[in-house]
């Protein structure tokens, strides 16, 4: 086969290049986050045992937040993905503005239950008085971080959703370089300042979290850029326009919470079998979570010039961006897959302290995930990306929940619960979910009915 041919298959030089221009930033922001993340929980762990456990409760508190701002505003950069190749900058005001009501409400509501009641909220996970009281330290402070994360995540979606995808990568390596700057200084009370423990981890990230809302907003609303605008062009949104955009925005909210109510019931039916088990697979999704960091950024990119060729009139284009997204996912998960499968035992001797059965484990788990990992891919990218892009949000939640709930939830109590199977043998019965959901997206796909041109069903202003 040509080179010709190659990269007809796969995309020429302009589709190579959009895309590359939008993923490589994704790709280097998430992996910064996940990478100072670690560090932040190494100095969270030298402080103490109980320490960590009161900030990873008191994070998961957080994770639900995030899934619904998540939500949120990822439903929001649809509708501006395809404005924006509309060029309606009218609408792309209005959404941004409705998108920043809605965040606000959702951030001011978990604010105000994390400092009215944190003690109720973190006694939800442990009955330990010390972590309890750790956890509702950190909680109080923190929450104050929540209204200026929403503002962030719209404004950057939305500057993604627009091809401008570096910005919102610089804001945020400036942001997490501070926050870890500021942990050490707070955690550990380093020139002069005291000790503040998980206290001062909580002031750090909030100081960050206003540093990074603060130049985001600054940027995005320079004179001459695209999201600036008037109060008034914010605002003018009627009841008829937050009906027709909650059509698309709430299914994508509710597939955020499926899927992490579906993973923590995951993590339920693993802890069935033993504490190795557990273990193991909080170790491996470790891992994998930084190797979907590729799979997240080529579906963010993937919604951006999907919804942008669709909001211009360009559908058939779409259709073959989409087709060549496809191709191009499932060969860079073919070629990750089996480097995982092959690497899985290098990555698991820097786990120095677990048992060999959770060693054991934790490999054949990595070779599953290595092995099927192309399939992930492809799924990923489908449902978050063109999917969403193609404003088919209904049918991505239909997918989501169909195969999540009705069979890989199920199957995971089954293989653990009724079987007693071991924990590799369980995540093995699980990727049956995987492999329906591939059958489903590349149906959903191939059917050409994903194509919603959204900007037609909006009330004029």
């Amino acid at each position: 086969m040509g080179y010709n041919k190659i990269t007809g298959i796969l995309g020429n030089r302009k589709f190579f290049q959009t895309l590359w221009v939008l993923a490589l930033p994704i790709v280097i922001q998430n992996l910064l986050i996940s990478s100072l993340n670690m560090i932040d929980t190494l100095m969270i762990a030298a402080v103490g045992q109980n320490e960590v456990a009161a900030v990873g409760i008191a994070n998961q508190y957080f994770f639900l937040f995030n899934l619904m701002i998540t939500g949120i505003a990822g439903g929001c950069s649809v509708f501006i993905a395809q404005f924006w190749g509309g060029r309606s900058l009218e609408n792309i005001h209005r959404i941004m503005g409705l998108g920043l009501c809605a965040l606000g409400t959702v951030a001011a509501l978990f604010t105000l239950a994390a400092s009215s009641a944190p003690q109720w909220l973190i006694s939800f996970f442990s009955d330990s008085p010390a972590v309890r009281q750790l956890g509702t330290d950190y909680l109080v402070i923190v929450c104050l971080s929540y209204v200026p994360t929403g503002i962030t995540f719209m404004f950057s979606n939305g500057s993604r959703a627009m091809g401008e995808a570096k910005l919102p990568m610089l804001v945020s390596a400036c942001a997490i370089l501070t926050n870890t700057g500021l942990n050490y200084l707070l955690i550990f009370g380093k020139l002069g300042l005291p000790a503040m423990g998980v206290r001062g981890a909580a002031m750090a990230t909030v100081i960050a979290r206003v540093l990074e809302c603060g130049l985001i907003v600054f940027f995005c609303l320079r004179p001459g850029m695209p999201l600036r605008g008037t109060l008034r062009s914010y605002a003018r949104f009627s009841a008829e326009f937050i009906r027709n955009t909650f059509r698309t925005i709430l299914p994508i909210v509710l597939n955020e919470l499926c899927w992490g109510l579906g993973s923590v019931m995951y993590l339920v039916a693993y802890g069935k079998i033993g504490t190795h088990a557990l273990a193991a697979a909080n170790i491996t999704s470790t891992v994998q979570n930084f190797f979907m960091v590729l799979c997240f950024s080529v579906a963010s990119a993937s919604l951006v010039m999907i919804g942008n060729k669709i909001g211009a009139g360009r559908q058939e284009e779409a259709q073959s961006d989409a087709r060549r997204i496809v191709r191009l996912a499932g060969l860079l998960g073919l070629v990750l897959g089996i480097a995982i499968v092959f690497s899985a035992p290098f990555i698991l001797s820097f786990f120095k302290k677990l048992s060999p059965e959770a060693v054991r484990a934790s490999i054949r788990i990595l070779r599953i995930f290595g092995a099927t990992y192309f399939i992930r891919q492809i799924n990923l990218v489908l449902i978050i990306g063109v999917f969403r892009g193609g404003g088919d949000a209904k049918a991505s939640l239909i997918i989501e929940l169909a195969t999540m709930w009705i069979i890989g939830v199920p199957l995971a109590f089954l293989g653990a619960v009724v079987l007693h199977w071991p924990v590799e043998w369980v995540v093995a019965l699980i990727t049956l979910e995987d492999i329906i959901k591939f059958i489903a997206c590349i149906i959903r796909l191939r059917q050409n009915r994903w194509i919603h041109d959204i900007m037609e069903t909006l009330p004029a202003a």
